[in-house]
């Protein structure tokens, strides 16, 4: 019997630790009614911090800040290691839908996810006092993300120091039968007592002689690839695949012949990307579905990224990365003046920027560009218009989203 998992522990549970970290009824009080104005800009997510604002009276405008303790490497690592064992795993922690179940660090190797009251630091610009203390600011912002995690808890792994990405990448690599192991370090060879003295150069070989030229008969000759080949021994790829191989690099060959720059894919899942957008890579679209862990649609727009971007657009698709808050920052900024909704908030995690109420997500790439998205149909999808300049990558994602007008 399958058991039906939620999220609404996440938020119960931060809320509960911001509540004892503020100690102050009347704080959120005052910081709920903050939030009843609907006034808070966006909200930031990063590792350790989250960020909004909010406009005051004076026309100044409030800049709190929720710090949180992160955890240590070899934390995560001991949680992941944790989740990853259990039978369950993919449906506990497998989508954006992260069953509070883990909420209790019993189920994390007793290492608390849910930052505690001691792990979490307020500051705000508001007074000089907010700088060292809580304020209705702070305390509504962490009361915003507390109510984000209700519904998706993704962001409380990027703010305690590591993206969820990295333990589906994990669940995926496990579901494939290839579970990383940790290298093993090599024994040391027995050290000598002494420095060994200089060994005599080894004698020359003796030198064969040059055979005489042979006539050979060619006209019963067949070119090797015109016979059935026997197949490569293991561990070389099939026939198949090294045809495609070689064909590959004829292409890539052929390309460079042509003076036109090769393709540098910065990762795995961008070449292949590239590969199956080729003819001699189409046959190998499955394989490269199960290497990658994407469903059809995944795969698809996986070709539509690297369509509309090339390896950048690819990368940008499959991986996230943790990017400078100045990054996003100014991106917001640039972006603010073409959204329809400008109130609205703005959803910042990782290298994601996403418009939830225009519909438009931006990505930014390790090529320095912002990959625009739009959720037709509910899951994100890649839209033409990359660009190093924010506001056109939104530009093109809104151009997107217009019906086309048929000729008439």
């Amino acid at each position: 019997m399958s058991v039906q998992h939620t999220t609404a522990g996440w938020s119960d549970a931060l809320t509960a630790a911001l509540t004892e970290a503020a100690g102050d009824p009347t704080l959120l009080n005052a910081a709920r009614r903050l939030i009843a104005t609907g006034s808070a800009g966006p909200l930031n997510v990063n590792q350790g911090f989250a960020t909004t604002k909010f406009p005051q009276r004076d026309g100044r405008v409030a800049r709190p800040r929720l710090n949180v303790t992160t955890l240590s490497a070899q934390e995560w690592d001991r949680i992941e290691d944790t989740i990853t064992a259990r039978p369950d795993a993919a449906d506990v922690a497998g989508t954006s839908a992260i069953s509070d179940q883990l909420a209790d660090p019993a189920h994390t190797g007793g290492i608390p996810l849910v930052p505690a009251p001691h792990d979490i630091a307020h500051t705000c610009t508001c007074t000089p006092e907010a700088a060292t203390s809580a304020c209705a600011h702070s305390v509504a912002l962490g009361l915003l993300l507390a109510d984000r995690l209700r519904t998706a808890p993704a962001p409380l792994f990027t703010l305690r120091g590591r993206p969820h990405q990295h333990l589906k990448k994990r669940l995926r690599t496990k579901e494939a039968g290839s579970e990383p192991r940790p290298a093993t370090a090599p024994t040391p060879g027995p050290v000598a007592a002494h420095v060994a003295s200089p060994q005599p150069a080894p004698p020359a070989l003796p030198t064969a002689p040059i055979p005489d030229p042979v006539d050979l008969d060619l006209t019963n000759a067949l070119p090797a690839l015109n016979r059935q080949l026997p197949p490569p021994p293991a561990p070389l790829p099939d026939a198949g695949a090294l045809t495609a191989l070689a064909a590959d690099a004829a292409h890539r060959a052929g390309t460079l012949l042509d003076g036109h720059e090769a393709v540098l894919c910065p990762d795995t899942g961008s070449d292949l990307a590239r590969f199956i957008s080729l003819p001699h890579g189409a046959a190998f679209r499955q394989v490269a579905m199960e290497h990658l862990g994407l469903d059809i649609v995944g795969m698809g727009h996986l070709q539509l990224a690297y369509t509309h971007g090339g390896p950048g657009g690819a990368a940008a698709y499959l991986e996230r990365f943790a990017v400078d808050h100045d990054v996003l920052a100014h991106a917001q900024a640039q972006i603010q003046p073409l959204r329809p909704a400008a109130t609205a908030s703005i959803e910042c995690e990782d290298n994601w920027l996403t418009d939830a109420a225009a519909g438009i997500q931006l990505r930014y790439g390790p090529d320095a560009r912002w990959y625009p998205y739009r959720a037709p149909y509910g899951t994100w999808q890649p839209v033409p218009g990359p660009s190093a300049d924010p506001a056109q990558a939104y530009r093109a994602a809104r151009t997107a989203g217009r019906p086309q007008r048929r000729p008439q």
